[in-house]
């Protein structure tokens, strides 16, 4: 089991961005069953694989106060806990007989969970996902025990400096929108959860008409669509109303935390409010993130690095959620240089809009010796979604997530939109996103010594 936070949709990004999903050039079809659920399957020969996702429209966004992690705790009791039909137990040796890879996901939108066996086996791999899904068994006595995991796995999470940031700078850069929710759930509630609790949410939100299903694989396109139909066209559900959320609004002012943790550096994440899935502004948010901060000669290193050595490395993410998004920069260093850091990882960004991305951006003699990062950052995206293309889970995950983000169809695909990205698309991304001076700093640091 992994838990999707935001540290997870960075490899997903690869797959599937905005409102764009990287449709393979295999023979493909979605339709939508009368109880309401969105199909799309992909035929996909080259490996004898048969990959299925299907994806929940619940997330932390859809938690409160007092359901706080129940999104988390529904992913694990499905995996582990049991139906109508089987024990935990039984559906483990079941997954295990036929070879199969299972795995769930829970993130800020979505719920994602995923199974991969020998294309064989396909037919026990659609009962399978139906039945956990749709024919789930709740005990307290198992819930119980789930908690048990669930805490533990809190605890851990908290010792972990950059997972533990970020958390903490989610919970600031979305203050007051629901993105603010943590994936984990707190301790508090987590512990006094009931089963009457979880059967209503489960209830609420596991319904045909809220959920979809990626197929990837080796089959035939007809006889697949006709086991879909058969297998997941019985399931019932009331339709669902589907809440509506407010597009996340930006800081009023910046907000600066430091947190002291048994580390032996510092680690500073840095996060900026960024285009949702739906902005056209996503594409060259990307480019530029690839540019500053993941490239191999990242930009941000070079202006942290140089003579005075501010940091030791540097990453950057862009996280794309329905209703907002986050840029984030990842710094390690020595913690008495967090304060300089700031300073010149923030000079640089606001000086961004004014940065050659490209040689055409230069005139004379300088521009036979400019470095093209324009070229070199779209190659690299361009690499690596064709990487993950290859990956049929990858993809029905990606298609999965597509179908319950966007509401109207794919006007350009992704790729497309990359190539289409100029420099002065990056000047006025950058100008509207990092230009600001409202943003997030998280501090983790090294624990005082105590005085003896």
């Amino acid at each position: 089991m992994k838990t999707q936070s935001s540290l997870f949709l960075l490899f997903l990004g690869f797959v599937m961005l905005g409102n764009s999903a990287l449709y393979p050039e295999e023979d493909s079809t979605t339709f939508r069953l009368s109880n309401g659920l969105r199909v799309c399957l992909v035929e996909k020969n080259n490996v004898p694989l048969w990959n299925a996702v299907v994806g929940v429209n619940l997330g932390s966004k859809d938690e409160t106060a007092e359901t706080s992690g129940l999104t988390h705790i529904l992913e694990h009791y499905i995996l582990f806990r049991g139906t109508e039909l089987r024990s935990g137990t039984e559906v483990s040796r079941d997954i295990r007989r036929h070879g199969a890879y299972f795995n769930a996901h829970t993130g800020e939108d979505l719920s994602l969970f995923e199974i991969s066996v020998p294309a064989e086996k396909a037919a026990f791999a659609l009962r399978n996902q139906k039945e956990i899904l749709f024919n789930l068994k709740l005990d307290q006595a198992a819930l119980d025990q789930e908690k048990e995991v669930i805490l533990e796995e809190i605890s851990h999470w908290e010792d972990k400096p950059q997972r533990y940031a970020l958390a903490l700078l989610y919970q600031n850069l979305f203050k007051g929108h629901p993105y603010e929710n943590p994936i984990f759930g707190t301790k508090e509630v987590i512990q006094g959860i009931t089963v009457e609790k979880v059967e209503q949410f489960y209830r609420r939100f596991f319904t045909p008409s809220n959920c979809s299903l990626a197929v990837v694989g080796d089959f035939d396109l007809n006889e697949m669509e006709e086991q879909v139909r058969t297998v997941f066209g019985e399931v019932t559900g009331d339709p669902m109303k589907k809440p509506t959320y407010t597009a996340a609004k930006p800081l009023e002012k910046s907000v600066d935390i430091a947190v002291e943790m048994d580390v032996n550096k510092a680690y500073l994440v840095i996060g900026a409010l960024a285009p949702d899935h739906s902005n056209p502004d996503q594409y060259p948010v990307e480019v530029l993130t690839e540019i500053l901060g993941r490239s191999i000669n990242p930009m941000l290193y070079s202006a942290l690095s140089g003579d005075r050595r501010l940091v030791e490395t540097v990453n950057m993410a862009y996280y794309v959620h329905k209703y907002g998004g986050a840029a984030v920069i990842y710094l390690t260093l020595d913690p008495k240089n967090i304060g300089a850091a700031k300073r010149e990882a923030i000079s640089f960004l606001r000086k961004a809009k004014n940065q050659n991305f490209s040689p055409e951006d230069i005139y004379g003699e300088e521009k036979l010796r400019a470095f093209d990062f324009l070229g070199g950052a779209k190659n690299q995206i361009r690499g690596n979604a064709y990487r993950s293309q290859e990956t049929g889970l990858l993809v029905a995950s990606s298609l999965a997530s597509f179908m319950l983000l966007t509401d109207g169809p794919m006007d350009t695909p992704y790729l497309e939109s990359i190539d289409k990205v100029s420099s002065t698309d990056l000047r006025e991304a950058a100008g509207k996103y990092f230009s600001r001076s409202e943003y997030v700093f998280i501090s983790i640091i090294p624990k005082k010594k105590s005085q003896s």
